[in-house]
Parts: structure tokens; C-alpha cells; sequence
């Protein structure tokens, strides 16, 4: 079973389009990036990448670095080590991406996720995969917050929000124990909200 099937990732990607479509268009949501862009932050992140490193941090994970050469062996430390990071909510490249041998000079992804068929490419898959937890966690790209607040906000759709994060070819129970574990070790969740 895969985590989205090929016409939810088709609907999800003609609703990131529109949104784009939208928030470029609207004047408030030019304002409302432009006081964002003046708010000082440590790093910007994806969303999903904050939760596949609080489920690694849960698993015991070591980093190291990466034979595709992104940042996350560098990343994960520091936003594991200071919740008080000011971190910026980005739906784009991020400073994991940082270094990455698959990153362009626009930006983008130009890797695949090889593991579904057909194969998207992994830019578009986690734009909708960003875009729905954008959506599920009432945020908006661009929002500036601490890793400790934006956890929190996670913890309080634990369970349920391991059937959005979880990565093709992993379990969502093995999704949801690391996201548990994760989150109980940095603090965020107690011992007797385990599952």
C-alpha cells in the first residue's frame, strides 16, 4: 500500500497550483510575505522534514552525512538540540536541501521518488505532502515560529497525522511510534500519552 495514490497526488498538486495561483495573486498575501520575510529565524525548514527528523530522533537515529550531499547530518543536531530555534515554515527548497547533488540552481528537486509507480518527482510530491500539512496544521507558509511551538502543535495531532508524513514503503505504526518516541524524548509529550 502506498502513502498516496496517484489521483490524490493529482488532486492534492491542482490544489498547490491554485494556491500559489492564489496567494501570488492577493494583495494581503503579499503583505503578509513580506512581514514574514523581515522576521528574524535561525534556519528554514519543511515540515516534513522537521517530523522525519523528531520520528528518526525517536528511533535512536545517528546522522551522518549523505552520499547525495544535503545537510540534514548538520540540521537535525542543532534543531534537536535547541527548541528554541526560530525556524521559518517554508513550502521550497530548505536548508536540508542545502548541498544536495539533486538540487537545482532554481531551487528544485530534480530527484524522483522511485518507489511508486508511476514515479513523481520528488518536488511535486512534497509540495503536496508540505501543502497538507500546512492545511492540517492551520499554519501558512512563511510563518515564523520555535521548533518547541511548532511540535507542539504536531503533538496535538498525534495520532492521525502519521497517515499524511508517512514516507512510501514505511509503515504508519512505525511512523507513529517514532513521532511518539520523538517527541516524548525531546519533552513535548509525556510518558502517559503513549499510545
Amino acid at each position: 500500500m502506498t502513502l498516496i495514490n496517484r489521483r490524490d497526488f493529482l488532486i492534492g498538486l491542482s490544489g498547490f497550483a491554485f494556491y500559489n495561483l492564489y496567494a501570488s495573486s492577493s494583495g494581503k498575501s503579499h503583505k503578509h510575505q513580506k512581514l514574514q520575510k523581515m522576521e528574524h529565524y535561525d534556519m528554514q525548514l519543511r515540515p516534513h522534514h522537521i517530523l522525519d527528523i523528531i520520528s528518526d530522533h525517536g528511533k535512536g537515529t545517528a546522522y551522518q552525512p549523505h552520499p547525495y550531499g544535503h545537510s540534514l547530518h548538520i540540521v537535525a543536531p542543532k534543531l534537536i538540540s535547541d527548541l528554541d530555534l526560530k525556524i521559518k515554515l517554508v513550502l521550497h527548497a530548505d536548508d536540508i536541501c542545502e548541498g544536495c547533488e539533486h538540487l537545482l540552481p532554481d531551487g528544485k528537486c530534480k530527484d524522483v521518488l522511485a518507489q511508486l509507480t508511476p514515479s513523481p518527482s520528488k518536488q511535486a510530491y512534497n509540495d503536496v505532502l508540505d501543502s497538507r500539512l500546512f492545511d492540517e496544521l492551520s499554519i501558512v507558509p512563511g510563518t515564523v515560529t520555535t521548533t518547541h511551538q511548532f511540535l507542539e502543535a504536531v503533538n496535538e495531532k498525534v495520532p492521525g497525522i502519521e497517515k499524511i508524513c508517512t514516507h512510501p514503503k514505511e509503515g504508519q505504526e512505525e511512523r507513529l511510534q517514532g513521532l511518539v518516541s520523538g517527541l516524548i524524548k525531546l519533552g513535548i509529550r509525556e510518558d502517559s500519552q503513549v499510545i
